[in-house]
């Protein structure tokens, strides 16, 4: 990395340098610098209004950049150890269907775990690919997947010898790191490319504690929610490609496939904005989330009932790495489940990211500090005292069926449907992905076999008060099937 160089803030230069110019504007967007906005807008966003732009010639052109964006682009590709860097204004979804649309045509293979966010099925229907699913590990002590190994990575591919690609998330939402290396080596061994849903891991470089960086385990393309971990706006992302990756004119025009021709200027600035801060300032940010975390961990397990597991997690053999600031904690000992802790919680003015079995997940990132990890450590506490410690059955997640796909997502996606009652759908084949959000994993995604697992994931979901994302049928009472 040129350390001097990523003090610049090219995008962010150039913004504020046309902003000075005062130009009349007679373009979109139509409020016209703000003067059109409503007052709401006006008191929400003030003279950043003023930065809400619609001429993308007048600074630099997101699928053309010649000038102050490439060079912001540039720049994260030099932090990151990228041959080349993409920005997303529509997030990590963006950047994982670019991935598939560049790598995989019509028909080809890709091998998956059933662990890959709903965007991986955007992809398969854009692409016209067909998913091959490996086995995951499932922790059962700590109710968490611990992702696919070798192993079954070895199997898919020998089973499926003319797949194209493999995708993995890496890590997974509660922090747990594949052994990516050596999946990647025997991948390429193979011929086959590594794309890699990296969403929760943009602040990974900075820490010598945290699990490797996808790139530097030698992953072809890589997506990254820049937006979660690392300081720039919601729905702002980046796609990093290796050096030695021979597709980065497709991705480039992929991007431009699955991206709004109108792209934010305000998330185009954050990127650049939060790339210079990590590259100036990442080791002692990241070094502070994870010192909080880790106090945080140790506090959260003297409370009776509480109890939130850590590097110990790395016992299982298949796991490579963990991120200590992925903060799960367990309330089964104070006879809770995920859900019921969450409320409670919520109760206390804490918010938390996901809920799942038994437990609720927390992220510390370089936004925390010791007032907002205490926060969430006395609403814990809080808690306990108002439940007895017991040892009753703990609340468990259950297991994703195992997918039967019998269309490939794009012809189910073209295929003519019906709409059927839930309890009349076994052994129909999907025509839209059902998940629960988070992490938006498929229970059964397009084209697959609606089993009898499937039904029972639904329904011990939907008890334990989970909304279902994706179906037409909203609550599930209806979904839509392939016509017989």
């Amino acid at each position: 990395m040129d350390r001097e160089n990523q003090h610049k803030v090219p995008f962010v230069d150039a913004l504020e340098d046309y902003c000075r110019c005062h130009m009349v504007p007679f373009h979109t967007p139509g409020h016209k610098l703000g003067c059109g906005a409503s007052v709401y807008q006006k008191e929400l966003f003030g003279s950043a209004l003023d930065r809400d732009l619609g001429l993308m010639y007048a600074l630099d052109d997101l699928f053309r950049p010649e000038g102050p964006l490439r060079e912001a682009m540039q720049l994260a590709a030099d932090l990151y150890g990228a041959g080349r860097t993409f920005f997303s204004v529509n997030g990590t979804t963006a950047c994982v269907e670019a991935m598939i649309l560049a790598v995989c045509r019509r028909g080809d293979e890709i091998i998956l775990p059933r662990e890959a966010h709903r965007s991986v099925m955007n992809g398969l229907v854009l692409s016209g690919a067909v998913p091959v699913y490996m086995e995951s590990r499932f922790a059962a002590v700590q109710q968490i997947s611990l992702g696919p190994d070798l192993d079954g990575l070895k199997r898919a591919v020998k089973a499926h010898p003319g797949a194209r690609a493999v995708l993995v998330t890496y890590p997974t939402y509660d922090g747990v790191a594949i052994q990516l290396e050596e999946m990647v080596r025997y991948a390429h061994a193979q011929g086959l490319y590594v794309l890699v849903d990296e969403a929760h891991g943009a602040h990974l470089p900075f820490q010598a504690a945290f699990p490797k960086e996808a790139l530097v385990c030698g992953a072809d393309c890589v997506a990254q929610s820049t937006h979660k971990l690392a300081g720039s706006l919601t729905q702002t992302s980046m796609l990093h490609c290796a050096r030695a990756f021979p597709l980065t004119d497709k991705i480039a025009a992929a991007m431009a496939l699955v991206q709004s021709t109108s792209p934010q200027y305000w998330f185009l600035a954050s990127l650049d904005s939060a790339r210079r801060q990590l590259a100036l300032d990442g080791e002692r940010l990241t070094g502070r989330a994870l010192a909080l975390a880790r106090q945080l961990r140790h506090e959260l397990n003297l409370i009776s009932g509480i109890c939130s597991f850590g590097r110990e997690i790395m016992d299982y053999s298949t796991v490579g790495g963990f991120d200590e600031t992925k903060i799960t904690i367990d309330f089964s000992g104070l006879g809770l489940d995920g859900r019921e802790a969450e409320r409670l919680l919520r109760r206390e003015r804490v918010e938390v990211e996901m809920t799942a079995g038994s437990h609720v997940l927390a992220l510390i990132t370089i936004g925390d500090s010791e007032a907002s990890t205490a926060a969430l450590l006395k609403a814990c506490r809080r808690i306990a005292s108002s439940h007895s410690v017991c040892a009753v059955e703990r609340s468990t997640e259950p297991p994703l069926p195992i997918p039967q796909v019998c269309v490939s997502p794009q012809e189910a996606w073209n295929a003519e449907v019906e709409t059927v009652p839930l309890t009349q759908a076994l052994g129909r084949v999907s025509a839209e992905a059902i998940s629960f959000y988070p992490p938006g994993i498929p229970v059964v995604g397009l084209g697959e076999k609606i089993t009898a697992a499937c039904l029972e994931y639904i329904a011990r979901k939907m008890t334990a008060g989970y909304r279902p994302n994706g179906a037409a049928g909203g609550l599930l009472p209806t979904v839509r099937v392939l016509c017989l």
